[in-house]
């Protein structure tokens, strides 16, 4: 049994995905040095054939690792396959063209087994590099006083999330199919569902998320359909779960 499994959703990234996987490998490696083993879950879902090639063949794989092909034309559902390939007792998420810093599951793991299963743990920055430029500190619900509030104007997290696998099972992700349901964005649905269910969002000190940003993105094609985030318990339940943990 490793003790992390990192998932990473590929669908038409290309050599994009080369790149990322090698930002892979050096987490890994720094997770090795202080003896922690790391099991990679890569997920392809209707992948085009540079992207299944590239994954597939990357030396980087070791034979823990696993190569899932799936075809849910769903990020959120692809999500949720990984999760169910994971052997690692705490799990990571991180997209398929992006990057963190090599620290990233070493600190987001010392900050989840510090706190228990009370907060899902994100990069401490957020580097958007490609077709925006900028640097951001991600809210941290343990220390300051960021109001939930704010969390029906945008998402402040990220895709890049950290916590002990049995989180993911008891709060999975939604499907979103924007273009048949007008509902997008799940990484936002789920970071709410996680307040809902009475955790906090931290960060790991010290630890960055590289985001690429491109000029077209399911991001840009969520904001051209104008859609919005599916109904969950933190809007029927209201907000004052994370306090009651």
């Amino acid at each position: 049994m490793c003790e992390i499994s990192l998932v990473m959703n590929f669908h038409a990234e290309g050599v994009l995905a080369q790149w990322s996987l090698w930002g892979f490998q050096r987490m890994r490696r720094y997770a090795a040095f202080r003896g922690l083993s790391v099991q990679l879950v890569a997920v392809l879902d209707r992948a085009d054939l540079a992207t299944r090639r590239i994954v597939s063949g990357h030396p980087s794989l070791e034979q823990a690792d696993v190569v899932v092909e799936v075809s849910n034309a769903d990020l959120g559902l692809s999500r949720n396959d990984g999760v169910a390939h994971a052997r690692g007792d705490y799990l990571g998420f991180l997209d398929g063209d992006d990057y963190c810093s090599g620290n990233w599951l070493v600190e987001a793991l010392e900050m989840a087994r510090c706190c228990g299963d009370r907060v899902v743990v994100h990069p401490e920055y957020i580097v958007s590099h490609g077709a925006i430029r900028a640097v951001g500190c991600v809210a941290d619900q343990l220390h300051g006083n960021y109001s939930a509030a704010n969390c029906f104007k945008s998402h402040p997290w990220g895709s890049a999330v950290f916590a002990r696998k049995s989180v993911f099972e008891e709060v999975p992700y939604q499907e979103t199919r924007v273009r048949e349901t007008g509902f997008g964005y799940e990484d936002w649905h789920w970071g709410l569902e996680i307040m809902a269910s009475g955790r906090l969002h931290t960060v790991a000190p010290g630890t960055a998320f590289f985001y690429r940003r491109k000029q077209e993105s399911m991001l840009i094609e969520m904001d051209a359909c104008k859609a919005v985030v599916r109904p969950g318990r933190f809007f029927t339940d209201g907000m004052a779960g994370p306090t009651q943990r």
